[in-house]
């Protein structure tokens, strides 16, 4: 209970919950009580009522609805989506039950249900910041980075001193390989904020694809320290560590990053290849098999492990690995490297270099997937060929 609430208000909320007591079905006592424990904060009344409503069999649009919004104070998103989404199949199709709706789908990772919902919402110019910033954040975490920028700009608009609003617009600028005014919005962000999570990222991330090293080892060590349990910073700077063949180190921070975010597939592609290029097929083996339980449909992923068979000496599992990649992705780093690792072994070097200058030659893929996007980078750099065999491989 707050201190806007006075006692008569909590004893008014227990005499409603006796009353339910006695008349169990009553749908408008248990909306009334519903209601009074929304407005006094009462977690455990809130939880109770719901507990009732569902061993009564209750299914009223109105009660999910109040539900839903006595679920998200509980912290219950998953609850809370699913009650809301009841309520708005029943007809009810209010802001504020649409927005708690999509605040539970968002919290429970449901990126697209979030984006389906507040798009009803979003397009009314009146829409607040708050609304416009998660809305954002959900395009964001289904890459729709365009619109996710547009609809920043707008809560920028609305609240231009809000710094969380200024660095999320920064880090979608730098998404959207427009640098520079990334930076300028990263900077003018960090002078207000200099621990804002989003305006570091973005700053080390522009500082990278300038290749200005020193500046985002820099900024990606900054980020580490004021938000150590950001896996982003630490891929981050793994890909820096990386592209500047720090091998053990990238590792060591490669591990890190899938500690706190495990479910990045790119991630677990860029440790799989640090491990590759050290002819570690069991570690590779490993990432790989992360990765692919997280999405069996993804061609990179089989493609790596063509190249793993092939360097624990398994052919023919390796060409069932490389055509299932090429059916997913026949332009894919992986698989090609595996084919030209292929070629090589039957004797046939001058087909295998062809192949590895295609891909040097080839332009930079459209891609946000680290490893690959990464080893292409690392390959036209160094000018990486076919590396020979193993000497403990026959």
């Amino acid at each position: 209970m707050t201190a806007d609430h006075t006692p008569a208000e909590q004893n008014r909320l227990a005499r409603l919950l006796s009353y339910l007591v006695q008349d169990p079905g009553n749908l408008s006592l248990l909306a009334d009580a519903l209601s009074l424990a929304i407005d006094l904060g009462d977690i455990a009344a809130g939880q109770q009522l719901i507990a009732h409503m569902q061993a009564q069999g209750i299914e009223q649009p109105h009660t999910y609805a109040l539900a839903a919004h006595a679920s998200l104070q509980a912290g219950r998103y998953a609850a809370a989506a699913a009650f809301g989404d009841k309520a708005i199949e029943g007809g009810i199709h209010h802001a504020a039950v649409l927005f708690n709706t999509a605040l539970g789908h968002f919290h429970s990772g449901d990126y697209g249900a979030t984006h389906t919902l507040l798009s009803r919402l979003s397009k009314d110019p009146q829409s607040p910041a708050h609304l416009l910033v998660m809305h954002a954040r959900a395009l964001h975490q289904l890459e729709e980075t365009e619109e996710a920028e547009r609809l920043v700009t707008r809560a920028r608009q609305l609240e231009p001193e809000n710094t969380n609003t200024r660095g999320l617009l920064a880090l979608l600028q730098y998404e959207n390989d427009n640098y520079s005014p990334a930076l300028i919005t990263a900077h003018e962000t960090l002078a207000e904020d200099p621990d804002q999570l989003d305006a570091l990222i973005a700053c080390a991330s522009v500082h990278f694809e300038q290749n200005n090293i020193v500046a985002s080892r820099n900024a990606w060590l900054h980020t580490i320290k004021q938000h150590p349990e950001c896996g982003r910073a630490w891929s981050g700077l793994a890909r820096l560590e990386f592209n500047e063949l720090e091998f053990d180190q990238a590792e060591e921070h490669l591990k890190m990053a899938v500690r706190f975010m495990p479910d990045h597939i790119g991630t677990w592609h860029l440790l799989a290849w640090i491990y590759i290029l050290r002819r570690d097929s069991v570690q590779a083996r490993q990432a790989l098999d992360a990765s692919y339980v997280l999405d069996r449909n993804f061609g990179e992923t089989h493609g790596g492990l063509a190249i793993v068979d092939i360097l624990d000496g398994m052919k023919e599992r390796a060409q069932k690995s490389i055509r299932r990649a090429l059916k997913l992705n026949p332009l894919g780093l992986s698989v090609q490297y595996a084919e030209a690792l292929l070629l090589q072994d039957a004797g046939q070097p001058e087909k295998a270099v062809q192949l590895i200058g295609q891909v040097l030659d080839r332009t930079r893929p459209d891609s946000d997937i680290t490893g690959r996007v990464l080893m292409e980078n690392w390959l036209r750099t160094h000018q990486n060929k076919i590396p020979d065999r193993h000497p403990d491989q026959h």
